[in-house]
């Protein structure tokens, strides 16, 4: 009977696995091999060969276009000091005063000899003019047959001459003891320091009480709204400084920002220092261009050199900046040229050989990108290799002119 009872439970335990097996399998082939979780749609582009012109990447910095260390033009003891460090001032505004009193004193002294010149010169005329009326009155004289010897007509016209003279010495007299008050006015003017353009004082080097002589320096100020980027080239690039000045301008990246500056009146300066061995080019940054920047900033640029050749770009966009370096993700799938393709997100590094406005040119090594490959533009940040997704392809852009990164081409 025990034995009875145990086959009976064996069969039924039996019977539960295999039903249970069973809801499995009907479970399964309810789902069907398809179900899961749907692709993500993502916006691709098919990368392409196509001519640009290579470029190097070169750095420098900004400086103001005018940095200047105002000096004393006259002796005195300092007054004022109306602008500290930081005021940003405007052209003509009042920086420093210096005592005036001893120049005041000494125009004074001018003024009066003028005055006295001035008044001498008038006498000198009034007495001319009457010796020569009294030289006419003599000569009509004389023809109209009266008795005037010739001693008189000498002697009037000896003094008429002679007034005549001092008139004009008066005059002289007059015109210097002028020019000097205005020289006097002038150095009065200078007493008074004025900011010679629009900029910020970076650096007082004088306060109220200090005893300034010509040539102290008072002020440091730098100019604000106009700057000047500076970038060192190396001395291999000279001969492709020339095609680039004939177009003016250049779009660089300065400070922390991402969004290129376009500098104009662009020259190269053909002196390579022996120690670096690179040379100077020069760009002004104005207007709107220059907001946000100061002097000092890091700056850096593509510069193109060389002829146009085939090369490997993508737009920025597709780049996926991960612990390990850079990659595109891209779709591991069958591509039939249509408007989609559907597949796997599929990680590939890259190293990137220079960058332009929009895009990054890649080189091309075996078993990574190539031509041809469908890129992910839109929607790679959220994707793990291996996602699978589908994407919409969209034309690629053509090449586009250089700008700068902050991150460099090589190596990455």
């Amino acid at each position: 009977m025990f034995r009875s009872c145990a086959r009976t439970t064996s069969v039924s335990l039996s019977l539960s696995l295999l039903g249970g097996l069973g809801s499995l399998l009907s479970l399964a082939s309810f789902q069907g091999p398809g179900d899961g979780p749907p692709p993500t749609p993502v916006r691709a582009i098919r990368a392409a060969l196509q001519e640009t012109q290579a470029r190097e990447a070169v750095t420098g910095s900004l400086k103001a276009a005018y940095d200047a260390e105002l000096a004393a033009r006259e002796e005195g003891a300092v007054l004022a000091v109306t602008a500290r460090e930081g005021r940003m001032v405007r052209r003509g505004d009042t920086l420093v005063e210096i005592d005036t009193k001893r120049l005041a004193a000494q125009r004074e002294g001018v003024a009066a000899r003028l005055a006295e010149a001035q008044a001498a010169a008038i006498r000198a005329a009034a007495e001319a003019e009457d010796a020569d009326l009294d030289l006419t009155a003599l000569e009509a004289a004389a023809k109209g047959g009266s008795a005037v010897s010739d001693r008189e007509l000498r002697r009037a016209r000896t003094l008429a001459k002679s007034l005549r003279a001092g008139v004009n010495a008066a005059g002289k007299r007059s015109e210097s003891l002028s020019a000097e008050l205005d020289l006097w006015d002038l150095r009065l003017a200078d007493a008074t320091l004025r900011a010679p353009f629009d900029g910020t004082v970076v650096e007082n080097h004088v306060e109220v009480g200090e005893w300034v002589s010509p040539g102290t320096p008072l002020v440091r100020l730098v100019s604000s709204g106009n700057l000047e980027v500076w970038l060192d080239l190396p001395e291999g690039l000279m001969s492709s400084t020339a095609e680039l000045t004939k177009t003016g301008t250049l779009r660089l990246q300065a400070g922390s920002g991402n969004e290129a500056v376009v500098a104009t009146d662009l020259r190269a300066i053909p002196r390579v220092d022996p120690g670096t061995r690179t040379f100077p080019i020069v760009a002004s940054i104005q207007g709107e261009s220059a907001a946000g920047l100061s002097p000092g900033m890091s700056a850096s640029a593509w510069i193109p050199v060389g002829e146009k050749t085939s090369t490997l770009l993508v737009p920025k966009d597709s780049l996926v900046y991960r612990p390990g370096g850079i990659s595109v993700m891209t779709v591991g799938g069958r591509d039939e040229g249509g408007a989609s393709v559907g597949g796997v997100a599929v990680m590939v590094p890259i190293r990137i050989l220079f960058e332009t406005e929009r895009e990054v040119a890649v080189e091309i090594v075996e078993g990574g990108l190539q031509a041809g490959a469908v890129v992910i533009v839109e929607g790679n940040e959220r994707l793990f290799p291996g996602t699978p997704v589908n994407a919409s392809i969209r034309p690629p852009a053509p090449a586009d002119e250089s700008r700068p990164s902050q991150r460099n081409g090589a190596g990455q």
